[in-house]
């Protein structure tokens, strides 16, 4: 009787252990000891934009912690992730004009590799800019429909870029990257550059394609 007394004590330590283990990786989570910390800057600014930028991670709204850097003119949103991140990064952009969005510039910039002190940048154009000379599938963003700009999509460029440039420290670890919605084209013949709203020029002979839309 006392053998079994003691079996049951041991088998019930055991359970205890087992339950106080997995107790602990419920509140601690699920750890990845490869994660490193990265960071999202955008820059501050007061204009309206007509789109809002989002960012999601491996198919999943990125969660992160927000800090405004007012001296720097920046907010960083940082978060833990594998050093080979930026494959699982995808961009989200919104409209939340009144306008459909035909055409989109995305600009992604990487402070931390550079070439002659200077980032390199890589730039998303996505839709139709009958301007330039580029063929690209047409784009038709309604709004409040959202577009997904998945990273690696241009990953393989942007580390043949950098390596071309023998720009220093390698893409695909980088802990941090600058993300600009730079441009959109609306289905109207208007047209948002940097923070400046414009109107296609009616008349064909005049060299300024662009005329800027006052108090826009």
């Amino acid at each position: 009787m006392k053998k079994i007394t003691i079996s049951l004590i041991t088998a019930r330590s055991t359970i205890l252990l087992v339950i106080v283990s997995l107790s602990l990786l419920v509140l601690g989570g699920w750890t990845n000891p490869n994660a490193q910390r990265k960071a999202i800057i955008q820059r501050l600014t007061l204009i309206k934009y007509p789109v809002e930028v989002s960012f999601k991670l491996k198919g999943q709204p990125l969660e992160s912690t927000e800090t405004v850097l007012p001296n720097e003119g920046i907010r960083s949103n940082e978060f833990d992730a594998d050093p080979d991140w930026l494959k699982d990064f995808t961009i989200s952009v919104k409209n939340v004009s009144t306008k459909t969005i035909t055409y989109v510039n995305v600009n992604l910039t990487f402070p931390e590799v550079t070439w002659h002190g200077v980032p390199i940048l890589h730039q998303f154009f996505i839709g139709v800019d009958k301007d330039k000379k580029f063929s690209r599938p047409e784009l038709r963003l309604a709004p409040n429909e959202s577009l997904d700009i998945p990273v690696t999509t241009a990953l393989d460029e942007i580390k043949t870029m950098a390596k071309k440039l023998d720009a220093g420290s390698p893409v695909e670890n980088v802990s941090k990257v600058l993300v600009e919605f730079h441009a959109a084209l609306f289905d109207d013949e208007t047209y948002f550059e940097a923070g400046e709203m414009w109107r296609r020029n009616a008349d064909p002979n005049d060299p300024q394609k662009w005329i800027r839309m006052k108090g826009k």
